[in-house]
């Protein structure tokens, strides 16, 4: 009898405390975490879920990886949102800052930025993310673009590295094969396609819309020698298919001797082509033009109908600006970027001229210009534009002309936030 009872506490014993085990999970603030990451940027993005978790038992972020083109070219986050599945926390570009601004699903973040945190952020950095006094994601780094190239099949084709549009163009035309693109640039219609373009059409001068006004300013001669000179560039032999994707380093791998990318490949070519002779130079400029790039990024956002919201703030808050271990190694280590946070510039400024940093550092990041946040159909309209005079010969005048129309359609009824 005495065993037995011995027996029927041990089991109650343990019934109990695997029921508040239970009953303590079940309490656990559940944050879903999407990302569209590969490779050791996956990995970064789980141990970022993995060492909050771990700090903070109350809480269970739950990482999830989308398929980069369903995330980027894709309908999956909107689909998510509309049906109100989205994610707690996901990733966002500013090509699609607004949508999710205007539709009311980005959080105000601003409690949640002490004065210490905000005097740690570049000021250029918050901008691009507050909308009327309100901060609505997390800047996480600022990627460039340039022109990277195999030197040694330029050196053997009597090349030498393109600074004019022109050079550009006969250089890619000489470079193509009859197996091989002399250049790889987006070709796919979307918001990266947008992104790498915009510089070419900065150099001029011109530029898409004047936001203060709300109207379109998308036309002139600027605006028409950019879309011509793209146009050239794919029937000098720029590809206009892939087998990977444009953010690739593909001008390691034997695809292109030239590409167009950014800054986020260097850290892939150093691990995984060290033997290649990859160089990189400022992005070509035209006659009487000005050198510049674009600075992008992606944000963290975090969904404002969220049931657990404040602890998806938090714990962006503590991955992106509090915690400077973890920036440091996403920009310096896992890839190559900028940090929109000062602690974190002055931890890492040893790598900033390292290799082909050392160029972006001098020649290319002091051109920088922020990617611009316009409305998704802004986006798409200009989109539209680079389709045309890429794959149907549009002339570039009558392009400009129908977008710039368009671009003044929508903004006259556009009412949300720019």
């Amino acid at each position: 009898m005495k065993r037995s009872g011995k027996l029927l506490a041990f089991l109650l014993v343990s019934t109990l405390i695997a029921v508040a085990a239970l009953s303590a999970e079940a309490k656990k603030k559940e944050v879903t975490f999407w990302y569209f990451h590969t490779g050791h940027e996956e990995e970064f993005m789980v141990s970022l879920a993995d060492a909050y978790n771990k700090l903070n038992p109350d809480v269970v972020i739950k990482p999830e990886q989308i398929p980069q083109a369903e995330y980027m070219n894709g309908t999956k986050l909107t689909t998510a949102f509309a049906s109100n599945k989205g994610p707690d926390v996901f990733l966002i570009s500013p090509g699609d800052f607004l949508k999710y601004v205007n539709s009311g699903i980005a959080m105000d973040l601003t409690p949640y930025f002490t004065k210490p945190i905000r005097d740690d952020f570049l000021p250029s950095s918050l901008d691009a993310v507050t909308v009327n006094g309100s901060i609505r994601a997390v800047p996480f780094e600022i990627e460039l673009l340039g022109l990277y190239y195999d030197k040694d099949i330029l050196k053997a084709a009597g090349i030498e590295p393109p600074k004019t549009w022109d050079e550009l163009v006969a250089a890619t035309k000489k470079l193509t094969t009859a197996t091989r693109p002399g250049l790889i640039l987006p070709a796919d219609q979307g918001y990266y396609q947008n992104f790498v373009w915009y510089p070419f059409l900065w150099q001029t001068g011109a530029n898409v819309v004047d936001v203060k006004n709300k109207k379109g300013s998308f036309e002139g001669k600027g605006v028409e020698s950019a879309l011509k000179l793209w146009g050239d560039l794919f029937n000098a032999g720029a590809a206009k298919k892939l087998n990977g994707q444009p953010t690739d380093p593909l001008v390691a791998d034997g695809t292109a001797p030239m590409q167009v990318v950014g800054t986020w490949v260097i850290a892939n070519l150093e691990r995984d082509y060290a033997t290649k002779n990859i160089g990189v130079v400022p992005l070509p400029i035209p006659t009487d033009g000005k050198n510049a790039t674009c600075a992008g990024g992606w944000k963290f956002m975090v969904n404002s109908k969220s049931a657990n919201r404040d602890a998806a703030a938090k714990f962006i808050m503590w991955a992106l600006a509090q915690n400077v271990e973890k920036p440091l190694e996403w920009c310096t280590q896992v890839k190559f970027a900028y940090s929109p946070r000062k602690s974190v510039i002055e931890a890492g400024k040893d790598i900033y001229n390292k290799g082909l940093r050392s160029t972006f550092t001098k020649d290319i990041y002091p051109t920088a210009i922020g990617e611009p946040r316009y409305p998704a159909e802004v986006v798409t309209i200009v989109g539209d534009a680079l389709q045309s005079v890429i794959f149907s010969n549009t002339d570039p005048k009558a392009a400009a002309a129908t977008a710039n129309d368009k671009i003044n359609k929508y903004l006259k009824t556009f009412k949300g936030s720019m």
